[in-house]
């Protein structure tokens, strides 16, 4: 069973990046295994110099989470500070053993192993199992169990702290993008923040989340990145000779010319099909690739009806609310043709509130 359950966590530190939820699996797989009645995982804050409770399992799991334990204090706060496992079958008996925790939450402690989590020869928390059931003792097997869980706990830290680290870069990147569009007059400063934050409001109407509310998310930001490009050619080429058919093809080719663009970057390769798609029309006869309807990404269907709804909003300068409500009662009229009328429905929800 033990084998059994390391594999599953394997499994898991490939499939997801939710620290929460690979904690969890972690202390409820060994809490099982061990026979413990509660587990915990305790992180350190090391500008505080105290851990606190990333995860637990137990009758008392939710409230114990707003405590903290000083380096030092307690066993917990001894392992830490040690850097050693240690096995306490009766913690009445132990010198090093606070009850204040229990006090608290009325819980009862009576046995415990707590281990360390070490990467790379620095601290990262400890890992407790408490109270063995049927009346059995902690021993030095369920220690070297315990450890081998320890080690996945250590694993998960590490892959969360690089995924941190890509995704301040990935931030970064965006925010250096959206400034150079908003350099080449692409839209107002503040624009496209403004139409991520419409079409993530729609998303979550229509059951989007995790991974994909973050693509769409900054997808909105993005979508237009390909005009850098295009933007120049239209300058040299077009506004010239005033050809204004010219101009419209060559503005057509943004979505393809943004979608290149992102290849070039690893982390944006799950938004570039929403680039690419984000002028398609749903009765099929949009661009670049005329798909239809659900064919379309949702992402890609979202951004299109944001864009325009801002335009007539915000780009257009319209002289009365009735001149306004015209606008917008048009752009509506074109659900089914156009745009995805369920994202039209979502607007409008939005709108009324």
């Amino acid at each position: 069973m033990q084998l059994n359950a390391l594999n599953n966590i394997s499994l898991e530190l490939t499939r997801t990046t939710d620290l929460d939820v690979l904690l969890n699996k972690i202390i409820k797989y060994a809490a099982i295994i061990v026979k413990a009645e509660a587990a915990s995982i305790l992180l350190l804050d090391k500008e505080k110099n105290e851990l606190y409770f990333k995860a637990s399992l137990g009758k008392k799991s939710n409230e114990i989470k707003k405590y903290k334990v000083k380096v030092g204090e307690g066993i917990a706060g001894w392992v830490a500070e040690k850097g050693k496992s240690l096995i306490v079958n009766d913690v009445a008996k132990d010198k090093r053993w606070t009850k204040k925790i229990d006090t608290s939450t009325k819980f009862t402690t009576k046995s415990l192993i707590c281990v360390p989590l070490i990467l790379e020869k620095e601290i990262m928390g400890v890992m407790e199992v408490i109270n063995k059931k049927d009346k059995e003792y902690f021993d030095k097997n369920d220690e070297e169990i315990l450890n081998s869980f320890a080690n996945q706990v250590v694993i998960a830290l590490w892959n969360a702290n690089n995924i941190e680290g890509l995704n301040n870069y990935f931030i970064h990147i965006t925010e250096i993008l959206i400034q150079a569009m908003e350099n080449e007059s692409l839209g107002p400063k503040g624009h496209f923040m403004r139409l991520a934050r419409l079409a993530t409001q729609i998303g979550s109407k229509l059951g989007i989340s995790g991974k994909e509310y973050n693509n769409l998310y900054y997808a909105s930001l993005l979508h237009d990145i390909g005009k850098i490009k295009v933007s120049g050619k239209i300058d040299i080429s077009f506004k010239a000779k005033d050809n204004f058919r010219l101009v419209q093809n060559e503005i057509s080719l943004h979505p393809v010319v943004g979608a290149n663009m992102l290849k070039q970057i690893n982390l944006f390769k799950d938004i570039i099909p929403i680039v690419k798609h984000h002028h398609e029309n749903y009765n099929g006869t949009g661009y670049p690739d005329g798909l239809r309807g659900e064919k379309i990404p949702l992402a890609s269907r979202i951004i299109y009806v944001v864009e325009d709804y801002n335009k007539i909003i915000y780009n257009k300068p319209i002289e009365s609310h009735s001149e306004n409500d015209k606008a917008l009662n048009k752009l509506f009229s074109l659900a089914g043709t156009k745009y995805d009328p369920k994202v039209i429905n979502a607007l409008k929800e939005i709108i009324k509130t």
